[in-house]
């Protein structure tokens, strides 16, 4: 199921990637992003993109709320890809210094080429453990995927665009073959789509595909193909479902926001149950128990300092679009998975579209920068394994 969800949501945004536009010479994107998983790590960020012609510089920030910010407090980072110099340079502006990486030669492609299908192959092979699973499948049986797309009423202005809300579900159910309670594994989408035509994303799309070609990927893309339809063979269904309901969107993604939740009402019971158990296992009665109760116990626990107020939360969770789509000015719609355990949370936005000149310099290293030469690695690239068990 993991790989299922995996492939739909990896399908999804290659789709929202071919979405068109009109030409400009230059561009500068802002984007923001949050990430919230088992409301324990609360990170944001955020990233400008500048882009003239064959050349791409994109600068990101990110930091965590709470104690997560000892581990990962304000960091910054960018890289420049040029494609006249055939080289791409990692940015580590707070050290003032770069790393260079040349891109492959045509036999050194071919060489990555040559083990990444080698690697492919062996990832076949490879067993997958209960334990890996979000869900104990042994004491499931899973329903077929059920797929809802649907264009909401909701709209309001993004980067100066109007845009109106989709949203669209994955569910996979797991009905405990001892106890006959049901829980749900659901991938929430909402999508802000503008009907607009946005500047410079024809020139973005026409930049990735020439960068694609220097990298020789757009000759790998034909050779992947045959391995990718093995291993979506399974999901054709869930995909079929998804072309065929959301057919009719039209216009470009200007806010998406993601969402992956367990449970449900009997579920939820079922964690119920568990909880008065006298020797406390939760395996038993619910395959998601473990994984629910571990989540909550933790957010409990270290809640008064990841969290902010519960004001706080509340507005941060209408900012993301939660499942209703709130900043219309509207009241927002009760959350169908209010009663839901959130795994995790992702949300981008696009925050401003500028059209102005870059300078020059924004695609070049400061001349008070030091390179960084990489040291070699030990014994060369490791083989691939099977993850343990």
């Amino acid at each position: 199921m993991k790989n299922g969800l995996l492939g739909v949501v990896c399908w999804s945004a290659a789709a929202m990637a071919t979405l068109t536009a009109t030409a400009q010479a230059d561009v500068t994107i802002q984007q923001k992003t949050s990430l919230d998983v088992a409301s324990v790590i609360h990170m944001h960020g955020a990233t400008t993109t500048s882009l003239a012609t064959d050349k791409k510089r994109e600068d990101t920030e990110s930091h965590c709320e709470g104690m997560m910010s000892l581990l990962c407090g304000n960091l910054q980072g960018g890289e420049i890809i040029r494609l006249d110099r055939d080289v791409t340079w990692h940015l580590e502006p707070e050290k003032k210094r770069y790393r260079e990486q040349v891109f492959a030669t045509p036999e050194e492609l071919a060489a990555v080429r040559a083990k990444m299908e080698a690697n492919l192959e062996k990832m076949r092979s490879c067993p997958v453990s209960q334990k890996q699973q979000p869900i104990d499948k042994s004491k499931c049986e899973m329903s077929p995927p059920k797929i809802e797309v649907h264009k909401t009423d909701d709209k309001m202005s993004i980067a100066g665009h109007d845009a109106q809300r989709t949203s669209a579900t994955l569910t996979e159910s797991c009905t405990n073959k001892d106890t006959g309670d049901v829980c749900d594994t659901v991938v929430a989408f909402d999508l802000w789509l503008t009907q607009d035509k946005l500047p410079g994303s024809s020139d973005r799309r026409a930049f990735d595909s020439a960068y694609a070609k220097k990298l020789g990927l757009d000759d790998a893309q034909g050779i992947m193909r045959p391995e990718v339809a093995k291993f979506l063979a399974a999901y054709q269904s869930q995909i079929k479902q998804l072309t065929d309901k959301s057919s009719d969107l039209k216009g470009q993604p200007l806010k998406t926001s993601i969402r992956v939740l367990m449970g449900g009402q009997q579920c939820a019971a079922a964690k119920a149950k568990a909880g008065q158990s006298a020797d406390g296992d939760t395996s038993s009665a619910n395959p998601l128990g473990n994984v629910a109760q571990a989540g909550k116990a933790v957010g409990q626990l270290m809640g008064g300092l990841f969290h902010k107020k519960k004001a706080d939360d509340s507005q941060d969770a209408a900012s993301t679009g939660g499942a209703s789509g709130s900043g219309t000015g509207q009241s927002a719609a009760p959350d169908p998975f209010a009663q839901y355990t959130q795994m995790a949370a992702f949300t981008m936005e696009t925050v401003t579209i500028n059209t102005d000149d870059i300078p020059a310099a924004r695609f070049d290293i400061p001349p008070d920068w030091t390179k960084e030469v990489p040291k070699p690695t030990k014994g060369g690239d490791a083989e691939f394994t099977c993850p343990k068990s």
